[in-house]
């Protein structure tokens, strides 16, 4: 029989935050890296502490973390960050041996290397195959974890093997992984992957929301769809609802959309009927006696519009912004009067509510709301009244009311304008494009001269690393032009360059003087005018004879040449095929632009232009509304003016670490955003020229008259 060595028997215990405090004894003292801190709170969040803190008792109370103390600090900031997590409780181990405190502290920071968490979760998915019978309580119960901390473990432990191989060698970041574990299922989840990996031509395209998106989990549409409905009715409806772990409550994979959508309908028709028989009107209410056309009341999909000055509007003086409640039934308006008695017990004599009566304060004002919701509607005296229902992003039913029309609420119709939407003529290409960002033609033109010094920027980097691409352009752009000049007038010869997409050497095209002004203070515009100031303080440019300056140009190293090439080329590149129309970038400078993102060194476009609040302002309102939609962030937006979305649009865009912090953000939700640039101002394939198809020749009536094709006798 061998003989084993005694050991000091382990104490595990579970201790909150504010018991627990860093210790001198702790051998480990540089700090760590903002990155790597950054991972594992994001770890923390996720999955929560999987590898325990050790502890000895400290002499002032609780206790010192003589391993494990960036654990302690980040649990901390977190903590304070969300004052809900004070109360969790984190596995320590207690050291009673002081006399091996160094040893142990050692041993925990240098000779142990922690699991990865890729290997974390493979034990565990091991675990539950050696115990499939095993509860997700039992199985966190081994490490001291939660349900819901084990059940997130379990969903990545769950991941497709091809997919951990690649989470495990470091090709999946811990965020992609997460994504990936929305779904259980694992076809899905491969699907998805390959699916990405085709299609996706940079990597925010293969991010995790990308890959939420790919899933359709979190849905916003179908999520506020779900929260007015109820996850349990939808499921006992026979409907499928796969909770997505890592992303907000409520939200994940809905299975059967077209369900759930024909629950929200019936429920608003139920919402509807007993909005109906609220109403009121001069003492009738919706009966066997008096009917909805009695009433004067009907239903509508969106609010009366108006058109004036050629723009179609949503009517807002027809809006009943404050309509009149009745009172209550008699029991119900009892049961009111003495809620209101027990709030106001509730607050102080500084209108603040009483420190331990908050959560009962908030339960009571939510009791109240609803029983004013029960009150009695009072519509206007006369005209005619529709409802717009609605369902608003928490999932509650809402209903604006208007008046039917202007005749409806004895009011002037201006002169010009009128009540009916007009028929609109088909958008063309450029003004759908224009009218997807809310851009007028003089910014959508301000964009494209933006986006040519972005051009102008990326050529001269791409000269600066010795790549002759702006030599061969300018080149080939010239000589090009001379060999196709047009015949003007007797002998005149024309070199229009417009083909080539640049204009001629004299003249650098900046549009009308008003479109000048729009662009002239911009960073972009700011970065050439120095490129050019510096170029031009050369002595080859300044020497007073240019025969002498010749002389000193010809001296200049390939690298300074192929900077002044790609200077004269970005010079002459045009912004747009036409300052007067809905023009935009030519066809050869995007070729050009497609040209410069495969040279070596080139980073994005993105960093090539500011998004400033000045930038995002050229787009209309409307545009940044949709466009924070698109990002995740239509509840943050919501409420807000048109002088603040430009705004926050700019913050979003450009919003790091620390910022996304102090808006409560994961950088997950601003990935898209801070990623983000126009379509038309990234590359992509360019359409080929259309086909010039020859007209066939005419025949001669004299001399091929015998050579006309037979005509078919059905003909």
């Amino acid at each position: 029989m061998t003989k084993t060595s005694k050991t000091a028997k382990q104490t595990i215990l579970h201790l909150t935050v504010d018991q627990l405090h860093p210790s001198e004894r702790n051998v480990r003292k540089t700090p760590s890296s903002a990155a790597s801190d950054a991972e594992i709170s994001a770890s923390l969040l996720s999955v929560g502490l999987i590898q325990p803190m050790v502890v000895i008792d400290r002499e002032g109370g609780g206790y010192e973390v003589i391993a494990g103390n960036r654990r302690r600090r980040l649990l901390t900031a977190l903590a304070e960050a969300d004052p809900s997590r004070k109360g969790l409780t984190f596995p320590c181990m207690k050291v009673d041996d002081l006399s091996k405190v160094t040893e142990i502290s050692m041993a925990e920071n240098r000779a142990r290397e922690a699991m990865s968490l890729p290997d974390v979760y493979r034990g565990f998915a091991a675990i539950r195959a050696e115990r499939p019978e095993a509860t997700l309580e039992e199985l966190g119960a081994m490490f001291g974890y939660d349900v819901a901390r084990t059940a997130r473990i379990m969903r990545i432990a769950n991941l497709h093997p091809e997919i951990m191989d690649l989470y495990s060698a470091g090709e999946l970041s811990d965020a992609q992984a997460m994504a990936y574990a929305a779904t259980e299922d694992q076809s899905l989840q491969i699907a998805v992957y390959r699916q990405l990996e085709e299609q996706a031509t940079y990597d925010h395209q293969k991010n995790a929301s990308a890959i939420r998106k790919a899933m359709n989990s979190g849905d916003h549409e179908l999520a506020k769809l779900l929260r007015y409905v109820s996850i349990e009715a939808y499921r006992e409806a026979g409907g499928i609802f796969e909770a997505d772990l890592f992303a907000k409550e409520g939200e994940g994979i809905v299975q059967n959309p077209d369900l759930l959508r024909d629950l929200a309908a019936q429920r608003m028709a139920d919402d509807k009927d007993r909005f109906e028989h609220k109403i009121v009107r001069n003492g009738r209410v919706l009966g066997e006696k008096w009917g909805l056309a009695d009433l004067q009341f009907s239903w509508a999909a969106s609010p009366p519009q108006i058109k004036q000055h050629g723009y179609v509007s949503t009517d807002y003086e027809l809006r009943i912004c404050s309509y009149q409640c009745g009172d209550l039934p008699k029991d119900l308006a009892e049961i009111y009067a003495s809620m209101e008695y027990r709030r106001a017990a509730m607050i102080d004599e500084d209108e603040e509510v009483l420190p331990d009566q908050e959560e009962a304060y908030e339960k009571l004002t939510a009791d109240m709301h609803d029983l004013d919701r029960q009150r009695p509607i009072i519509l206007p005296k006369k005209g005619a009244v529709v409802g717009v229902a609605s369902i608003e992003n928490d999932g509650s039913f809402d209903v604006e009311l208007w008046f039917a029309d202007r005749a409806a609420k004895g009011a002037e119709l201006p002169k010009g304008a009128t009540e009916q939407r007009g028929s609109k003529a088909p958008l063309s290409p450029a003004e759908a494009e224009r009218a997807r960002f809310g851009l007028s033609k003089d910014n959508m033109q301000a964009m494209m001269l933006i986006r040519r010094d972005m051009i102008r920027d990326e050529l001269m980097h791409s000269a600066a690393v010795g790549s002759p691409l702006a030599y061969d352009f300018l080149l080939f752009s010239q000589a090009r032009t001379i060999l196709t000049a047009k015949k003007g007038y007797g002998i005149a010869e024309h070199f229009n360059g417009e083909k080539q997409g640049i204009n001629d050497l004299p003249h650098d095209e900046n549009g009308s003087s008003k479109l000048h002004d729009l662009v002239k203070d911009r960073p972009e515009r700011a970065a050439w005018l120095t490129t050019k100031e510096g170029m031009a303080a050369s002595p080859w440019v300044t020497a007073h004879d240019p025969i002498e300056g010749f002389a000193l140009f010809r001296t200049l190293p390939g690298l300074e040449k192929n900077k002044v090439a790609a200077m004269v080329a970005g010079h002459m590149l045009l912004a747009t095929t036409s300052v007067y129309s809905d023009g935009r970038t030519p066809r050869m400078v995007c070729e050009l632009a497609n040209a410069i993102e495969d040279e070596p060194g080139f980073g994005r476009w993105r960093d090539a232009v500011d998004l400033d609040e000045a930038f995002f302002a050229k787009f209309s309102h409307k545009a940044r509304l949709a466009l924070l939609d698109s990002w995740g962030l239509a509840d943050r937006a919501k409420g807000m003016k048109a002088s603040e979305t430009a705004a926050f649009c700019a913050r979003i865009a450009n919003c790091d670490e620390a910022d996304a912090k102090l808006l409560g953000l994961h950088p997950d939700d601003i990935a898209e955003a801070v990623n983000w640039l126009p379509d038309f101002m990234e590359t992509g394939t360019i359409p080929p020229l259309p086909v010039q198809i020859e007209e066939p020749e005419a025949f001669d009536d004299a001399e091929d008259e015998d050579e006309l094709p037979e005509l078919d006798e059905a003909a």
